[in-house]
């Protein structure tokens, strides 16, 4: 597969990717974590992997309008580069024929790190990966243990990772379902209590749906540039939330009400784990993080009490 096509189909699974750090980190991954033939040979550089033909097919592919890149000014003097796939880039890939293993590995890529800040994406390269570092001129401050990815999947062993529950999670929502089920009078069998949502209401909640999602990855984002321990943890807890929102969206869309109570409670559940981890770590998350967190938790609270009310109409 071409080189060019491997970039974009790594910027359509990854949404969006900030900097030329993340993008080399990535593409190094791709060929040295998951033995994926990129075309792409690095060398040690200032920052670790480097590839000046990755660069030079970046900057190509943001002339031929594929790639959208603009510079976002931190205020400290630091520019940072966001780079996203444009409308022309996501057609030129619907005209080429791209090879499933490609498909699958880039995408495992993004899933397992989707979560790491810059800092810790660096540190991960630079622990497992040192003969890359030895002319790094950040090495002092980047090289030191990092716990390597519990759920690393290579190329040779395609198989999804899924967010865990933990067992005691799971007794507690079993008993929160069993109590359902006797509130609404629902027997054991597999027979479904009926309901139906008006198309127009149903609309509205997609629409907060999209709202909140777009809260979220604006969230991402500021936590990801940021220098904090706990930015993957949140992150994590975020994306499963919204997990769990479009789980309870499908349901409502195909009557199924047992799934749509269990959700509820599933979401209740973890935006008040959301919300202590925020309480815990008030003083070191910047304001701004933290007044669109509590944003984040009250839309999404907001949302289920309404589908809650709707329901019970």
């Amino acid at each position: 597969m071409s080189r060019n096509l491997i970039l974009l189909t790594l910027l359509k699974h990854a949404g969006y990717i900030h900097g030329r750090i993340q993008f080399q980190k990535y593409v190094f991954l791709l060929e040295h974590n998951y033995h994926l033939n990129t075309g792409y040979s690095f060398i040690p550089f200032k920052y670790g992997p480097y590839c000046q033909a990755l660069q030079e097919d970046l900057e190509d592919l943001i002339e031929y309008g594929y790639i959208f890149h603009i510079e976002e000014d931190r205020g400290d003097g630091e520019v940072i580069h966001r780079y996203q796939l444009t409308e022309y880039g996501e057609e030129y890939l619907l005209e080429h024929d791209i090879p499933e293993i490609y498909e699958q590995v880039i995408q495992d890529l993004c899933y397992d790190f989707k979560n790491y800040s810059i800092r810790q994406l660096i540190e991960y390269v630079y622990e497992n990966y040192p003969e890359f570092i030895i002319n790094s001129e950040i090495k002092t401050e980047y090289y030191k243990k990092y716990p390597p990815l519990k759920d690393f999947i290579p190329a040779s062993s395609l198989q999804k990772s899924n967010p865990i529950i933990t067992p005691s999670f799971t007794n507690w929502l079993d008993e929160e379902l069993n109590l359902i089920k006797k509130q609404l009078n629902v027997k054991d069998s597999n027979d479904e209590l009926e309901f139906e949502i008006d198309e127009l209401v149903l609309s509205m909640f997609e629409i907060a749906y999209e709202d909140i999602y777009s809260v979220v990855e604006e969230i991402s984002f500021n936590l990801i540039m940021e220098d904090f321990d706990e930015s993957g943890s949140i992150n994590t807890l975020l994306y499963y939330i919204l997990d769990i929102l479009e789980s309870l969206l499908n349901a409502l869309r195909e009557n199924d009400l047992i799934t749509v109570y269990t959700e509820i409670t599933n979401i209740k559940t973890n935006l008040l784990m959301l919300k202590e981890k925020v309480a815990l770590n008030k003083i070191s998350l910047k304001s701004e993080i933290t007044r669109k967190l509590g944003e984040f938790i009250d839309d999404t609270r907001y949302l289920i009490d309404s589908i809650d009310k709707v329901i019970l109409l």
